[in-house]
């Protein structure tokens, strides 16, 4: 039995070490958090193309629906702009990742030109060593 809960042991160390390809919680954190900002920053710069290529099965999406989802984007940083005079910056405030379940919520301040602050999670899942938006 107790070689059995050993070789488990085992298996388990190995299994995580390989899943989170050798990196603290603590350097997967800052690493899906930093993915998030750059997506954000891509919606912010009016790359809406890259904004929605940073999302969970975009690259399956029938053409016609990926064009929407960007004019949705590009619709979204339109009504920011009007409202707040545009995003003047976004930046990380907290990233809480699982490395079991390959998935992480990440906080982000978005710091608008009027001096608005807007708090934003912003779901994330590994795939293939990706960070993608749920």
């Amino acid at each position: 039995m107790r070689h059995i809960l050993t070789f488990i042991t085992l298996c388990l160390a190995v299994a995580t070490s390989v899943s989170c390809g050798g990196e603290t919680l603590e350097e997967i954190e800052a690493r899906a958090g930093q993915t998030a900002v750059e997506y954000y920053r891509h919606l912010q710069q009016g790359r809406y193309a890259d904004f929605v290529a940073g999302m969970e099965g975009a690259d399956s999406l029938p053409s016609d629906y990926r064009k929407q989802m960007e004019e949705n984007a590009a619709m979204f940083l339109k009504q920011q702009n009007e409202a707040h005079h545009g995003i003047r910056d976004i930046t990380l405030r907290r990233c809480s990742a699982d490395t079991a379940s390959k998935t992480a919520e990440v906080l982000l301040d978005i710091h608008y030109s009027d001096s608005t602050v807007e708090l934003v999670c912003v779901p994330l899942v590994c795939r293939s060593g990706t960070w993608l938006m749920k």
